[in-house]
């Protein structure tokens, strides 16, 4: 297990979540302190509480739920790829990006290298003082761009794929009708651009639109 790096966000009764959306908690039902013989712990909370996986059925009432999506695409080789803040979105001259500005295909293409089937995006995403008040998402054309160049896994750093405020969610649906599965909410800030092994396993929660994941990486040569 010697190289693995925790890289999903922890949960807790402090957990930032979307506004509006069922915070997260955890508490003892049973406690050795009052006399059982055993701590047994309950949690209630949304789905897309911390480092999670979202499955076709958040954005598609006939999608499919989490503990259907494949295994294997949340598993294997994966590229960390740092957008945060400059790149190709301002014509490839390195020039400042606006922190809230949608990621473009251009972008991706300047940075993904060729045979990527995984990809995690540092956006430089500030979760610092709670939820985000700003945050770089993907636009429409840099989703269908992730499906042309059949990518398995998007993951970003920021609470969402698509930007703040995006209400018909264009970039989830282009990436979910593409087969891509979506990591929400990593924490990716401390690590360098490269190759890594991934492991982000969701749980098998049947029939539900999203689950948190316990994210893992490893450099890879």
């Amino acid at each position: 297990m010697s190289g693995w790096i925790d890289v999903s966000r922890p949960l807790s009764d402090a957990t930032a979540v979307w506004p509006g959306d069922t915070p997260w908690s955890f508490g003892l039902t049973s406690s050795m302190a009052a006399g059982a013989p055993a701590n047994v712990g309950a949690v209630h909370g949304t789905t897309h509480a911390g480092t999670h996986a979202d499955a076709p059925l958040h954005v598609d009432p006939a999608g499919d739920p989490v503990d259907r999506l494949p295994i294997d695409a949340f598993v294997g080789p994966a590229w960390l790829v740092d957008l945060a803040g400059r790149g190709a979105a301002t014509g490839g001259t390195g020039a400042t990006v606006a922190p809230g500005a949608a990621i473009a295909a251009e972008e991706l293409a300047a940075a993904v290298p060729a045979g990527a089937e995984r990809i995690l995006l540092r956006t430089g995403c500030d979760w610092g003082g709670g939820f985000p008040a700003t945050f770089r998402g993907l636009s429409e054309e840099a989703s269908l761009w992730c499906v042309a160049r059949g990518l398995r896994l998007v993951g970003t750093d920021a609470p969402s794929v698509d930007p703040f405020g995006a209400e018909s969610l264009p970039a989830h649906h282009a990436l979910v009708g593409g087969g891509v599965v979506i990591l929400e909410s990593l924490d990716l800030a401390a690590h360098p651009s490269g190759r890594y092994e991934l492991v982000a396993l969701p749980l098998r929660i049947a029939g539900a639109d999203a689950s948190p994941v316990r994210a893992a990486i490893r450099p890879m040569p």
